[in-house]
């Protein structure tokens, strides 16, 4: 029996014919992934009671995996023990892993993961073991077997602002996230469904978006037709980053791609008679590439606020440099809430050495927010730079050589290191193998880190080097450093931490007495090198959250002259847009912060999102500033 045709969607005129408003889009919101979960090589804080059906699927997975089998972990610290000894080990715990993977992630796409103990008091200086990831929830042995879409491992990063093993108000410490830590296993698919079934309006819709997004070499098509009523869509490497992104562009491509003038004639018009409509004009603008430029141009110093943005949010998207001189002004001396989103915009912008120089001065700036974004853009534009260099030398490098480098390999690399001195300012070194390290040497001092995706150390600039004479102590008196005079060298002392329960006479926790350097790229590089034999250097071998909580203590102590800030939390709003009830602990982003347990669903408007164009005036900044020296903001 034939199905009736479905009517007409109900969207703005000017709208009509776009790919989006005869299709619906499956797929294409972010995904609750979960699962149980198991970490080590805690301080003495695991091994608490567990349920039955939880210990009991523990140790059924411990098993498969070959725990207390003899000769199976020999040399490890599972030697010897059965799984139910590993589950009350006091250095182990059972954690809820729970994450939120976003639309279309191609395989081998990293997100962060939120992990909740369900067994232990402290989850510092844990390390995940690698957990499978299943849609929805977690469940125990013998529930609803969904498949496995990811997995998840790596080092738990907690609140770094509480004393570790002491209990503050406000403050816990069994709850922490593994920063990028989660992995794509097998890509969830979106599917584009026609309203009306028709074999020749699929390949209408399949031609516009390869149109639009021509394939690169090594890649399959973006959109692939399947029949009369489904196309499926892949997510370009381009777009591995954005994929929200790409999904509005696909939206809003015309199925008609003979006349990309007179949609971008049409939408032009548009966004000046109906200003409401921005946003999507914005977008179907964006959507016709090139031939939208002309009529963009026009607006960029268009009287009318609305409209003026618009075309230049677009415009930044599709990389014109025009648009840089315009966004550039808004950056320097626009109202505050658009400035930060103007800066980003410019790290979009092939705008040259111009951009660079421009968003350098930036740096300087009094506007916490502005200098973030500044550097964000800087570092965007320096990575992509670092890209383009990768690529032309694989150009000279014989297909055969097992060091050429694929364009997955270059991107990873360009996001990972960054020469110092380059035209976009920003300098980045991995430090050992935990985070990034950038320099920025321009503005007033400033230590930024960042609690998500990559973890990263920023520091803004010249010279940031510890004041003298100085006296840090931390973690009571576990951590400390002293120097008496300027000419005095800085003792350093620590002592890892120990179980909490262990008799004093019981207690051999290594104790380390060094001279730490007074340079402070130098210092961080210390505290997280762990000597071996190839690299016998000293070094302390901290985890990337003792040492965020080690620069809070130095700057709280006034023994390094900068701010200090960190990054708003963006994965909570994740889980939340991804599950509609439940219930997750936020970890606090600052030392005064306290934690809170949140329902998820929430009314709208309560959850920050992800992206903002410059007309959004409520975004709220993702810059959290801290106390700086002596207490001032």
């Amino acid at each position: 029996m034939q199905r009736p045709e479905l009517p007409p969607r109900d969207i703005p005129a000017s709208l009509r014919g776009t790919i989006g408003s005869q299709v619906r889009f499956n797929g294409v919101d972010e995904t609750l992934v979960s699962g149980l979960g198991f970490v080590v090589g805690l301080n003495g804080t695991g091994g608490g009671i567990l349920s039955e059906s939880v210990a009991a699927t523990m140790e059924r997975e411990m098993a498969i995996q070959g725990v207390g089998q003899a000769g199976a972990f020999d040399g490890t610290i599972l030697e010897g023990k059965t799984p139910r000894e590993l589950l009350n080990d006091r250095n182990t715990a059972v954690v809820i892993v729970e994450a939120a993977i976003p639309p279309g992630a191609p395989e081998g796409s990293s997100f962060d993961v939120y992990v909740r103990a369900l067994n232990a008091t402290s989850l510092e200086g844990g390390r995940l073991w690698t957990t499978e990831l299943r849609f929805g929830r977690a469940n125990t042995f013998g529930g609803d077997q969904r498949a496995r879409v990811a997995e998840a491992r790596g080092e738990v990063f907690v609140n770094p602002f509480a004393e570790p093993g002491k209990e503050l108000a406000g403050v816990t410490r069994n709850v922490g996230r593994v920063l990028d830590g989660g992995v794509v296993l097998d890509p969830l698919e979106i599917d584009i469904r026609l309203d009306n079934p028709s074999h020749a309006r699929a390949r209408l819709i399949t031609a516009a978006i390869n149109g639009r997004f021509p394939r690169k070499s090594g890649e399959a098509a973006p959109a692939r037709g399947r029949n009369d009523e489904a196309v499926a869509l892949t997510i370009p490497r381009d777009y591995t980053d954005r994929p929200g992104e790409f999904i509005e562009l696909v939206k809003h491509v015309p199925i008609d791609q003979s006349l990309p003038q007179a949609y971008a004639r049409r939408y032009s018009e548009t966004l000046i008679s109906e200003p409401y409509l921005g946003n999507e004009m914005a977008w179907a603008l964006q959507a016709l590439g090139e031939p939208a430029l002309p009529f963009l141009r026009d607006l960029y110093d268009h009287g009318d606020q609305v409209p003026r943005l618009a075309a230049l949010r677009a415009g930044a998207q599709l990389g014109d440099p025009r648009a840089a001189p315009h966004l550039l002004d808004i950056g320097r001396t626009g109202e505050p809430n658009m400035r930060p989103d103007a800066i980003a915009l410019l790290g979009r912008v092939d705008g040259g050495p111009t951009v660079d120089e421009a968003l350098k001065q930036l740096l300087a700036e009094n506007e916490l927010t502005v200098r973030i974004a500044a550097y964000e853009a800087l570092a965007e534009r320096a990575e992509r730079a670092q890209a383009r260099r990768l690529a032309i030398e694989a150009q000279y490098t014989s297909p055969t050589d097992p060091l050429r480098l694929d364009p997955s390999r270059i991107d990873a690399i360009a996001k990972m290191v960054l020469p110092a001195g380059s035209l976009q300012g920003v300098g980045r070194l991995p430090i050992a193998g935990k985070f990034v390290l950038d320099r920025i040497p321009y503005g007033e001092p400033l230590i930024y880190v960042t609690q998500q995706g990559t973890p990263r150390i920023a520091l803004f600039g010249e010279k940031l080097e510890l004041e003298k004479p100085m006296f840090v102590s931390a973690w009571s008196d576990r951590f400390m450093m002293a120097s008496d005079s300027d000419s005095d060298p800085i003792r350093l002392f620590y002592r890892e931490p120990e179980p909490p329960d262990l008799p004093s006479t019981a207690r051999s926790a290594r104790v380390s007495i060094e001279t730490a350097p007074r340079s402070l790229p130098a210092l961080i590089d210390f505290l997280a090198h762990s000597p071996t034999p190839e690299d016998p250097q000293p070094g302390l071998g901290m985890t990337y959250t003792e040492i965020v909580g080690i620069l809070y203590e130095i700057q709280r102590a006034g023994a390094i002259m900068a701010a200090f800030s960190t990054e708003r939390d963006r994965l909570l709003a994740e889980l939340l847009s991804a599950d509609d009830d439940a219930r997750i602990r936020i970890r606090p982003e600052g030392p005064d912060d306290e934690v809170r347990d949140v329902l998820v669903a929430p009314e709208p408007g309560d959850v920050p999102t992800n992206e903002a164009s410059p007309t959004d005036e409520s975004r709220p900044s993702l810059v959290v500033p801290l106390p700086g020296p002596g207490g001032a903001p």
